[in-house]
């Protein structure tokens, strides 16, 4: 594997790393919210408030793999 590519590769799995423990915090902050304000949780239920976590980290995969040059990026376009 060409090592540039690898070196590339290294640096967005950071950074998704990092995304990841963000969407983690936040999914967490929202289902303390969602535990104060007593509402019914489940599989199905309050999506919308957890919207703004996804459309951020699928933006952010979209970002890393375009700011790394990383292949397959056309799915991500």
């Amino acid at each position: 594997m060409n090592d540039d590519l690898e070196i590339r590769k290294q640096k967005a799995t950071a950074e998704w790393r990092e995304v990841l423990k963000w969407a983690v915090a936040e999914e967490e902050k929202v289902s303390e919210q969602l535990d104060k304000e007593g509402a019914i949780r489940g599989l199905d239920t309050n999506q919308e408030r957890f919207a703004y976590i996804k459309e951020t980290v699928n933006a952010r995969i979209k970002d890393i793999i375009h700011k790394y040059d990383l292949p397959n990026k056309a799915q991500w376009a």
